[in-house]
């Protein structure tokens, strides 16, 4: 059934292609059916909670009951709109009603608040008190309140690294008490802010532990490839895994190429103006929608293009109470549609939705349908329109679009003995309670560690000060005109980002990097006139200090990355036409880290060699998300036509690629797994994609350190079909030994 705005009509993609500027550009369609829960009758200790307030469990959420009745950790790993929170919900209401406290952390501080408000009505039917938020938004009477009455708390994990563990003391009746400790929406957890969330939880386990409590955890994760071990690695401890697939309502699926603009198709129109076009289609049909952007600059930008009152834009860089007006307009009906990046993405409750627009690949299969089942929650059929960008994952799934519903889901990856990130918490750990040896998780915290009578003590005044757990620390300070604080970023990035003459995008405005401070660690930025827009220009260098064989002819090891900007370019807006290059002189930024690395066959004359590698590099770093759950941006490459130094693996053309933090996530070590698909994956986008000197779609990069030069699409296709054919070969490579 089809929502009333559209009576009539057998379809939405009948309802789209009668209008002309979508019509016969649709180019995949499928009708997804309902996968309607069963309900059970409540059974089990929670039976009470659920009969008084009236509700029956699907069966899934029984079974998920059972599991926390018995005393199991539990990790529910199931699609969107299948009622994950209700089993958090039941429990921790039940302890609250006997006593005991719960503690729940949410990735983002509107989805705590979103579920504050479901928590404290059903708190009140059960005459139940003691519900309480404590985020960097309560106020301080309120936060009082929540330490000496508080039974549940909701906050995130930023709130409990800087808020409750270094004044655990003050927290003691609580913590004494903690029965549950509730992670939603556990899968946002991953990479370098998964790994600081795992080590906050170290901590706070062992200080619940101090108190006497043993804290049972409930974990929600949308649909990811290995919710058991995630949430395994994220706590230490051993869990339960439930998975559920559920659709309440039918959903069609369409595939939208943005309109060609040449004979040959190797121009299309911009994906934005495509999302613009059809954000107005369903604000003036009638229609409740979510368009979502993977940037918010192109939020701000659809949300211009389309020019419809309906349609308002929609991201984290707004204040708490502009979100929350816009989330209550789009219920009411006042705005039809909202363009948001991924601070929708998580379940916040914004009513029922007719359909959801992805403009570009969100980086996973997991992402995606978390994004897709916004809509789709009620009885009518939903609608999904996905708009492919000019990039290697979009024409990946253009090509293969059946594999959206095909492909498994990826792993999420956090390592807690990051030997970065882990001595930053032990610190921490030992100055909230001094550790034992035992409780030490990397042995390259013990050389800073202090140690007296067999405890070990942190020399350390205040060291939760020097972590940022959303990065790696916000070393500069970006300032605007009138001195006022506009951002943050870490050294690395200002190098990359903010350097002299740098144009910085910040909330859709434009500025200009008038001076940068190394000293007090400033960047100073006016408001920008300038029609252009900046590129850095860098040289990059990798040591590798370690490294052992993981695969056939791949090899993983600890490396050192050093690098330095060394100038710009000026850009002008839409023909990205050169103006000027600019030489610089900064200081190189070198950090420690994880990389893979392989030596492609000798496919290619020695000539087409240095051109081959690049592009190789390039297309298979595009496609990594593919195969491991990291974002594009978290990943970095070099490619050597001849490595000048000495490598366990033996000499010749040298392909890595690297995690981009500090002490490194796993993201190496995770995608050697993976090592053949992704070969096989890059060789198909080269031979796919139409274009004969290589494009934004296949093995141009944003990233690129040279600007794209020196790219050979031909050799690296080559490369890639001769390396896919070693993989599928069984063969190992070139012999080396391992290198300590």
């Amino acid at each position: 059934m089809l929502p009333e705005a559209l009576r009539g009509w057998e379809s939405y993609r009948e309802w789209l292609e009668a209008d002309p500027e979508f019509q016969g550009r649709i180019v995949f369609a499928r009708l997804l059916p309902r996968k309607p829960p069963e309900r059970v009758a409540p059974q089990g200790p929670f039976a009470g909670v659920l009969a008084a307030l009236g509700l029956l469990p699907f069966r899934h959420q029984q079974e998920a009951l059972d599991l926390v009745a018995a005393g199991r950790n539990l990790v529910m790993a199931y699609s969107t709109a299948a009622g994950k929170s209700l089993v958090f919900q039941i429990p921790v209401l039940k302890a609250a009603l006997e006593g005991e406290t719960s503690l729940l952390l949410f990735p983002t501080k509107a989805l705590a608040h979103d579920q504050l408000r479901r928590l404290k009505a059903m708190a009140a039917a059960l005459g139940a008190q003691g519900v309480y938020p404590y985020d960097g938004d309560t106020p301080g009477s309120t936060r009082k309140r929540a330490r000496e009455e508080g039974k549940v708390l909701l906050s995130n994990p930023d709130m409990l690294h800087f808020g409750l563990l270094p004044h655990h003391g003050e927290w003691a009746p609580f913590l004494a008490r903690l029965r549950y400790i509730v992670l939603d929406e556990l899968h946002a957890y991953r990479g370098v802010f998964g790994t600081h969330v795992a080590l906050v939880l170290f901590r706070l386990l062992r200080l619940a532990r101090h108190y006497g409590a043993n804290p049972q955890v409930i974990a929600a994760s949308a649909t990811i490839g290995n919710a058991k071990e995630h949430a395994e690695n994220l706590t230490g401890l051993p869990f339960a895994e439930l998975k559920e697939e559920v659709a309440r309502s039918e959903r069609e699926l369409l595939v939208l190429l943005p309109k060609p603009l040449d004979r040959k198709g190797e121009r299309r129109r911009s994906p934005l103006l495509e999302a613009a076009y059809l954000a107005r289609a369903l604000a003036e049909g009638g229609l409740r929608a979510l368009v979502f952007a993977n940037a918010r600059k192109s939020a701000e930008l659809i949300a211009r293009y389309a020019a419809h009152p309906g349609v308002r834009p929609y991201r984290a860089g707004y204040t708490a109470r502009e979100r929350r007006k816009l989330e209550e307009a789009l219920k009411e009906g006042a705005v039809r549609v909202l363009v948001s990046t991924s601070a929708l993405e998580l379940g916040v409750d914004i009513g029922e939705l007719d359909a959801v627009v992805l403009v570009g690949y969100p980086g996973s299969v997991s992402a995606f349908w978390q994004r897709a089942g916004r809509a789709g929650r009620g009885e009518r059929r939903a609608l999904v329109v996905y708009i492919p960008r000019e990039d290697p994952l979009d024409e990946y799934f253009l090509h293969r679009p059946e594999l959206l519903l095909q492909s498994p889901p990826e792993m999420a990856v956090a390592d807690p003995k990051n030997p970065v990130l882990c001595p930053l918490h032990l610190h921490a750990a030992a100055w909230e309670m001094p550790l034992v040896r035992e409780e030490v998780l990397c042995r390259e915290a013990l050389g800073e560690l202090k140690e007296k009578e067999g405890r070990l003590y942190t020399p350390k005044r205040r060291p939760h000060r020097a972590i940022s757990l959303r990065g790696l620390g916000a070393t500069f300070t970006l300032r605007g005109p009138e001195g006022e604080v506009l951002g943050y970023l870490d050294e690395r990035q200002a190098y990359w980002e903010a350097h002299p003459g740098a144009i910085y995008l910040h909330g859709g405005e434009s500025y200009l990097v008038r001076n940068v401070d190394p000293m007090r660690r400033e960047v100073w930025l006016l408001p920008a006139l300038e029609d252009y827009y900046t590129e850095p220009r860098a040289e990059t260098d990798l040591e590798v200090l370690s490294g052992e064989p993981v695969g056939q002819g791949v090899w993983v090891g600890k490396v050192v990355i050093r690098e330095r900007v060394v100038g710009y370019v000026k850009k002008r807006f839409f023909t990205g036409s050169v103006l000027e290059e600019v030489p610089l002189e900064l200081p190189e930024v070198s950090f420690p880290t994880e990389a893979l690395w392989f030596h492609p066959p000798e496919a290619v004359p020695p000539h087409q060699i240095p051109g081959g590698i690049h592009a190789l590099e390039h297309a298979m770093i595009g496609l990594l998300p593919l195969f491991v759950l990291a974002e594009r941006q978290d990943i970095g490459g070099i490619s050597y036509p001849f490595y000048p130094r000495p490598l366990p693996s033996g000499a010749g053309p040298t392909v890595f690629i690297y995690d981009g933090y500090p002490g490194g996530v796993g993201y190496a070590r995770a995608a050697a797994q993976r090592f053949p698909e992704w070969v096989r994956a890059t060789l198909e986008l080269l031979k796919r994609c139409p274009c004969e000197e290589g494009c934004p779609r296949c093995v141009l990069s944003p990233k690129c350190g040279n600007g794209n030069q020196y790219l050979d699409k031909r050799a690296a296709l080559h490369l890639a079909g001769a390396l896919a054919w070693r993989q599928a070969q069984n063969l190992s490579g070139v012999p080396g030994k391992t290198l300590n």
